[in-house]
């Protein structure tokens, strides 16, 4: 099912993206694992399948080491940063490290991704939103499913459609906001696609997730970046929140 739910083709002529430029050293079912450096940073990533629906995550950003366990199986995450924070630069550098690792794979594989290279993307796209100053401590995640409709806090995996509007329910350091926002509408540059759980609108053929929870992530970080940096006590908590929407939400249902 997750193997036919992530297979597209493209027949697109351009520049192909070979192995050396995105540093890949492994490259199977069961593991995806290279070096590159980017934008400033050396970015060492790796993902290992320990069971058929469990991955190993592991990516360090210079000398930052995040750490996460996938399981598609019961839906649930293991995220240890050692209480590590990336600089704003060093997560602009991750999240290009997702596109042009998500470019090889279209550009030399058709778009046809394993899930432990899938697994990989979601956690970079992930991390890559956090928050200005985010503190990756040690989490474990267990999600659950929604039994309410769109309410306030964690939603579980809420689905929402494109071009409904939905409202967008955060909290930060002036108090909580309840912000009507079209799910897909663009807010401003790098706030495309508002309601996906990824960066901006994302690589166009791996399917995306659209949820409550990252509606209201990208929310905040919308509002509080404009209003000059938003900080873990602005955004830390929806950003939690919607750990378990960008790794399980498409195979919940909640593509765009």
């Amino acid at each position: 099912m997750l193997c036919s739910l992530l297979y597209i083709q493209c027949t697109e002529e351009k520049h192909t993206t070979n192995a050396q430029e995105i540093g890949l050293e492994t490259e199977n079912k069961n593991n995806f694992s290279g070096k590159l450096n980017i934008q400033n940073s050396t970015i060492i990533y790796t993902a290992k399948a320990n069971a058929e629906l469990a991955f190993n995550i592991s990516l360090k950003i210079d000398k930052t080491l995040i750490e996460a366990t996938i399981n598609y199986e019961n839906e649930s995450i293991l995220i240890n940063g050692y209480d590590n924070i990336l600089t704003e630069t060093q997560k602009g550098a991750l999240l290009t490290t997702g596109k042009v690792i998500a470019d090889y794979i279209l550009e030399t594989k058709e778009g046809e991704i394993s899930m432990t290279a899938y697994a990989l993307l979601s956690m970079v796209e992930y991390i890559g939103k956090s928050p200005v100053n985010y503190i990756y401590s040690k989490r474990n995640i267990k999600s659950a499913k929604n039994i309410t409709n769109l309410k306030s806090r964690n939603e579980g995996i809420t689905c929402i459609r494109k071009n409904s509007y939905v409202n967008a329910e955060y909290d930060d350091s002036r108090g909580t906001h309840k912000d009507r926002v079209k799910v897909g509408s663009k807010a401003r540059k790098n706030y495309g696609c508002m309601g996906r759980c990824g960066s901006d609108c994302g690589r166009w053929w791996i399917p995306s997730a659209w949820t409550k929870d990252c509606m209201d992530h990208d929310q905040c970080s919308n509002i509080n970046n404009a209003s000059g940096g938003s900080r873990d006590k602005n955004c830390g908590d929806e950003f939690n929140e919607a750990a378990d929407d960008y790794i399980f939400g498409v195979i919940r249902g909640c593509r765009g």
